[in-house]
């Protein structure tokens, strides 16, 4: 991926992330990108290639990302929270990924093989669970691979929901987390256990800017 591939991707994804793929045209692209129809060509072969590329770059930023915070050797269930509190992090800064999102969700418009990001979290979040035994959501017994499944859910849901812009994404996720958090055994105490994977999540970032130059959640060679 060289970087006039990722600047186009970077104009696509705020044309996505707003409209969604059957809302863009191609002239919209070549527009927002400044390019004639031979140079987006050139670069992608068609509008379907380009969201994939923006759907591949997004599934491929969470790998790292559960690396680092499994480092830090926390509570299974403090790692998931942090996890949740980052991804949203990067949902309301990084257009690639908020774009990335909606096009997953679009995948059957796109008409075309693409990632499959969420599948991705649901089977990092079973891994991390599971070692905990069954657990339990809302007084019934729950595998970790449902409770993953859950937890992911809410996830994509208070991003589609912050994607309005009415309130910050963060608070809608401190909200899910109220909810579903009550519902797991073993019963936490709320609050305290969502400001640990706050906590968590903020060392996990320092933990990565001591050690490497670039960012916790940092671009990756998708060609």
């Amino acid at each position: 991926m060289d970087g006039e591939q990722l600047r186009v991707m970077r104009c696509a994804a705020m044309l996505f992330a707003e409209r969604g793929f059957l809302g863009t045209s191609v002239n919209d692209l070549t527009e927002s990108a400044g390019l004639t129809k031979n140079a987006f060509y050139s670069l992608f072969p068609t509008k379907e290639a380009l969201a994939a590329a923006i759907v591949e770059y997004t599934a491929n930023q969470w790998p790292p990302l559960v690396d680092q915070f499994e480092a830090l050797k926390a509570p299974a269930l403090d790692t998931v929270i942090a996890l949740s509190f980052e991804v949203a992090e990067k949902y309301a800064s990084d257009v690639l990924v908020r774009a990335g999102i909606r096009l997953s969700l679009e995948r059957d418009a796109i008409k075309t093989p693409v990632a499959r990001p969420f599948e991705g979290w649901v089977g990092d979040i079973e891994r991390l669970l599971s070692p905990a035994g069954e657990w339990e959501l809302m007084g019934l017994a729950c595998p970790a691979d449902v409770a993953a499944r859950v937890i992911v859910t809410c996830l994509v849901g208070a991003l589609q929901l912050a994607s309005t812009g009415e309130v910050d994404v963060s608070k809608r996720l401190v909200d899910v987390w109220t909810v579903v958090l009550p519902g797991l055994r073993p019963t936490p105490d709320i609050a305290a256990r969502i400001a640990t994977g706050q906590s968590l999540r903020e060392r996990a970032r320092a933990q990565a800017v001591a050690t490497a130059p670039t960012t916790l959640w940092r671009a990756v060679d998708i060609s």
